[in-house]
Parts: C-alpha cells; structure tokens; sequence
C-alpha cells in the first residue's frame, strides 16, 4: 500500500470516529481542509446511512461540486435519502449543464424526480438542454456564462459583470451580443480594464468569434478548442443566438470519453461494453452479457470474411504441386505479416486522424508504404536466410519472402486509406475495426500468396 492510499485509509479512520462520535461540528470544520474529491471518495466507502449524514454537514458549494463529478449511482443514492429542501438547495449551487449531464444517465422516473426538486426557472433550462441529442454541443454547453450588449459602454459593462459574474461558470471571456441575443463579439477582462471608462464595448470588442452550433457533434468543440487554444467555447443556434458555453475541462471529459470510445471501437467492441465496465454496480452477469453483445457481431463478421479466405484457399490449392507442397505450412507467415502491418497502420493512422494538430494527407501514405517497404525488406531477408538454412529450395524461398513483403507493403497501405476514406466521407475512422482490417489482409494475402506461386513455380 503506498503514501496515498495510507493517507486515505487514515483520513476514513478519522471521519469514522468522529461520525461515531457524533462530533460533526468538528468534522465539518476539518473537512473544509481537504479537497472536494478526497471527500467525495470517503463518501463512497461509508455505508448509505453514514454517507447521507456526511453530505448532509458539508457546506453547499462543496455539496454542490462533488455531484457534479460523481456518478449516477451515486448522485441517486444520496437524493433519495435527503430532506427535498436540502436538495433543491445544492442544486442551487450546481452548473445546471453537470446537472443535465447527470439527468441523461438516469431513467426518465428518476430523472423527473430531480426536475421536480429544482426551481422553474432551471427547470426550463434544464429541459432545454436534455432536448439537444447526445454527444452533441448543445448537450455538453453550460448556461453559465457573462454576457454584454454591444451598446454599453466600459463602465456600464463591468457593472453588468459583477452582477453576473457570481453565477457563471467562467468569466474568462466576455461574450458580447446584440438586442435580439445574437453572438457579435467576444471581450477579456483585461481588454475591459485597460480601455476608457466612455468607450463602447462594439468598438473595442473582437468580432471574429469561434464559435459551434448547438446542433453539430461536439468533436467539433474539441477542434475549436483545441486548434485556437480557448479556454472555452460559445455555442449559438442556427440563427447566432448564444445558448451556451463549453468550458476546457468539459472538453477534457469528451476527449478522454471519445479517445476511450475509440479504443472500445477499434478492438471490435462496443461503447456499451464500456458504460457496463466502468459501473461499479454492474454484476458478473451484466458484464458477460456487454462482452457478448459488444464483441459477437465483429466476430461474426470476421467468420464470414474468413470463410471467404478458406473458399479462395481451396479454389487455388491446385496450384500447388506435390514438389512444392512446403508452401502450404508457410501460408499463416505470409498472411499474418499482412495482417499486422495493416493493423498497425490503421492504428497509427487513426490516432492522426483525431489529433487535429496533424495533417494526415498523402505523406502519411507515403510514409507508411515507406516504412514497410524497409520493414519487408528486413522481414524478408531474414525469411530468406532461415528458409536457405532449414528448406534449402531456393523457388520456395524467393516465393515466400517475396509474397511477405507485398503484403506488408499492401497492408500498409490499406490501413492507411481505408481509415482516410471514412474520414471524406464523414464517417467515424475508428469503426475500422483492427479484426476486419487483419481479415481482409487474409484474403489479399493468400491471393498475393497463390499468385506468386502461380508464376514462379
């Protein structure tokens, strides 16, 4: 056990005496030491009775900030035990984007519930928000952000500020609209202090804002974001109107979730897989049952495109005369060399494809055609000198290595392009699954393979 797992194994022990001990004037003093998190896990190892008296004690911004990070099942556990008053308070205190964030994990009873707690105002809001579809900027965008209209003046702006400010989410930008709410121009604190008191905001304002709708993908807020360097990003309708700000840390969540998604995609499985693993609830069964659904459709997709592999190899097994037959037992080096190669470049190739700070074009094709073609090189000769030591037929040796170093030259080369493709046609490059990308350098394999054997031998 290390340093950090002592610490929290001592600062549990010492929550647990002193809730034992009922001294929870003293404990919620000590406790506003610690950060939110570190409470937020003691709470998760305390039983259902000891975590509702614990959070009912914290101070309500510390409340408030820890279910926004929590997870669903811990956000039910602890509203279901706690007076509807006391709840309506922290929610008072929390982002109502986490809030919405929260509410689409949970079943439409549940969700209801908590709508019915907050205050109409939000309630309408929130409403707002769960209307936009998943993984959409409309639903990852906070409704706490600082706007200006573009008719005041300096003065009259930061006094519009410190009325706001106390209610944003971040106050890093400014956002400046017209009379009828539109985007128009974005300001910093600084562009504010720094100008005269008398000056209008439109003539110090920047009009070129970036800026995403509410409706596209929010991929497309992490390219923004992540491409002009913004703390955060404005969200607008079709018609400019500013809904929303997307903040750096919300971008931070959707890039680990879209990196984690892409990961589940490319090893043939499923999001869902992953929602199953991550949920500490989730039985043995449930798990099991995710791993099946996830995985068995690429499975089968893989049998098929295998059998088409096996009817090749059967077609073209005439080829082989009993004086060569040593070729057969080379046939899984020669395929599988392909395969991996191919899976390597589809990897590498996705990964570019997501980073937006790199140009994937025709020197990536290049350079991975490239590259292979060195790597087979290597493969090859090594192929040769065992093949000359063990074989001793010189037409089996130059067939097998030869056959090597076209796939892998092929393989690269496919699991370059074929990601590319998905790309122009805006598909997601992930769904390459590496299985599939294996499996079709199978069957270009074994025809490369009985091609060669069909002109040499």
């Amino acid at each position: 056990m290390d340093k950090k797992q002592d610490s929290s194994r001592e600062l549990y022990d010492e929550v647990k005496e002193m809730m034992d001990a009922n001294k929870l004037i003293e404990l919620r003093e000590m406790l506003e030491e610690y950060h939110n998190m570190d409470i937020y896990d003691i709470l998760l190892e305390l039983d259902e009775t000891d975590r509702i008296k614990l959070f009912e004690i914290l101070p309500l911004d510390t409340a408030a900030a820890i279910l926004e990070e929590c997870e669903a099942e811990f956000f039910i556990s602890i509203i279901s035990g706690m007076d509807k008053e006391h709840i309506r308070s922290v929610f008072d205190e929390m982002s109502l984007g986490d809030l919405s964030d929260i509410l689409r994990d949970l079943d439409e009873e549940e969700r209801e519930k908590i709508l019915d707690a907050v205050s109409k105002e939000d309630e309408d809001e929130l409403r707002e928000l769960l209307a936009y579809l998943d993984d959409t900027s409309g639903s990852t965008m906070k409704k706490g952000y600082v706007t200006v209209n573009k008719n005041l003046n300096v003065m009259e702006a930061i006094n519009t500020i410190r009325k706001e400010a106390t209610e944003a989410d971040s106050i890093y930008y400014i956002y400046v609209v017209d009379n009828s709410q539109k985007l128009v121009g974005v300001l910093s604190l600084r562009d504010l202090f720094v100008s005269k008191e008398t000056d209008l905001v439109e003539d110090i304002m920047i009009e070129n804002v970036k800026s995403v709708r509410d409706s596209e993908d929010r991929e497309e807020a992490v390219k923004v974001v992540s491409k002009y360097n913004l703390v955060a990003v404005p969200v607008v309708d079709s018609e400019g109107i500013l809904k929303g700000i997307i903040t750096v840390d919300d971008i931070l969540d959707v890039m680990e979730e879209e990196a984690t998604e892409d990961m589940y995609k490319f090893a043939g499985s499923s999001e869902h897989e992953r929602d199953v693993a991550e949920n500490e609830k989730s039985t043995l069964f449930e798990q099991v049952r995710s791993c099946v659904r996830g995985r068995v459709a690429w499975l089968i997709l893989t049998v098929v495109l295998s059998f088409i592999s096996v009817l090749i190899f059967t077609k073209l097994k005439f080829l082989i005369g009993s004086s060569a037959m040593e070729l057969l037992f080379f046939t899984p080096l020669v395929i599988a060399m392909g395969g991996n190669v191919g899976s390597q470049s589809s990897a590498v190739t996705i990964i570019n494809l997501t980073n937006k700070d790199k140009d994937v074009d025709s020197a990536t094709v290049y350079k991975e055609v490239i590259s292979s073609f060195i790597n087979g090189v290597v493969i090859a000769i090594i192929v040769s000198i065992i093949l000359t030591i063990f074989v001793k037929n010189p037409t089996i040796t130059i067939v097998v290595a030869l056959s090597t170093l076209i796939n892998m030259i092929l393989g690269a080369t496919l699991g370059t392009l074929l990601p590319m493709m998905l790309e122009k046609m805006d598909l997601d490059p992930s769904v390459i699954s590496s299985l599939i990308v294996a499996v079709i350098m199978d069957i270009i394999g074994i025809l490369v393979y009985f091609a060669l054997i069909s002109a040499l031998l």
